[in-house]
This record gives C-alpha cells, sequence and structure tokens, in this order.
C-alpha cells in the first residue's frame, strides 16, 4: 500500500542517518566532539548529536513511545557538560533502536493523526516524520563538515567503506 511505502521510505532514511552518526562517532576524540565552529560559536558534534537524541526522542513520543531523555539531549537543551563520545554513540544506537522499532509499528491511523507546530503544509504525523528527517539530515551534513574541517576522513569515504558487498 501507499503507506506502507511511505513507512518504508522514511525508516530507510533515517536507518540511512543512523549509521553515518555511528560512522561519525566511531573514530572522533572526545576533544574533537566538543570543538565548536566559527570562533567557538558554532555547533560541537557533541551538540549536534544531543539535539538529534532529543529531536529522536520527541518523535518517539509523538508516536506514543516514551523513553527517559538522554543524556545528551538532556546537555544539549542546559547547555551542561557532554557525556563522552563512547556515551553519546551509546545513548545514540540506543535511541535509534527504539525509534526504528516504531516506524516499524506505525499504521495508517497513527501516520495520520494530526501532529501540527513544524513549518510544514502537512500538519499530520507524515509531516512531521518528513520534517524530522529533513531537519535530521541536513545536522548530519553539519556534523560531516565539522568532522572534515578537523582533518577526519569524509563521512562519504567512511561510508563507502562501511558498505558490504550483499548491500
Amino acid at each position: 500500500s501507499p503507506m506502507n511505502d511511505f513507512t518504508k521510505t522514511l525508516e530507510d532514511m533515517f536507518a540511512f542517518n543512523t549509521r553515518v552518526v555511528r560512522l561519525g562517532l566511531e573514530d572522533l576524540e572526545d576533544k574533537d566532539a566538543l570543538h565548536r565552529m566559527r570562533g567557538g560559536e558554532g555547533s560541537s558534534i557533541s551538540f549536534l548529536v544531543g539535539h538529534l537524541l532529543a529531536s529522536r526522542a520527541s518523535a518517539l513520543k509523538m508516536v506514543g513511545e516514551d523513553l527517559p531523555e538522554p543524556l545528551g539531549a538532556k546537555a544539549a537543551a542546559q547547555g551542561s557538560e557532554f557525556p563522552k563520545v563512547a556515551q553519546l554513540a551509546r545513548e545514540w544506537n540506543e535511541v535509534a533502536l527504539r525509534f526504528s522499532e516504531a516506524l516499524g509499528k506505525l499504521d495508517a491511523e497513527q501516520v495520520l493523526a494530526p501532529a501540527g507546530g513544524l513549518p510544514v503544509s502537512d500538519q499530520t504525523v507524515r509531516g512531521a516524520l518528513m520534517f524530522r528527517a529533513w531537519h535530521e539530515s541536513y545536522h548530519v551534513g553539519q556534523i560531516g563538515l565539522i568532522r572534515t574541517e578537523l582533518g577526519y576522513a569524509p563521512l562519504r569515504d567512511r561510508l563507502r567503506a562501511d558498505i558490504k558487498p550483499e548491500e
């Protein structure tokens, strides 16, 4: 059905971002995760991952799943001390698994339920999830830019190296 196709497409988009963020954290030093661009005024990778954790936790609540606030999300919201990269990566993987499971269980009624407040014309859960996919991809790109600026391998290279032959 078109709705199943839609939810599968969403699952694939979020799964791709899950993988790219995982690869972006795997080789990252703690000090580099805290580096802020634009002369210390911009976001750090730790902030961006915390922000994405908060976004996914919020999306889980929107589809009826409750999740304790990840430490990385709390740090991003409060500007407090960020967890180490290993902790951020653990939280990312845990939240990603919960999010993937929740997306896989969505039915048409849930997807078409009202969910306003976002800058999109489709004010349903479907529109909110589409916006979140775009929003997340935007920040994944920022993570890639910061990594490259710090001398790490570009995420596209890490992704290519991570692709298995059967994929």
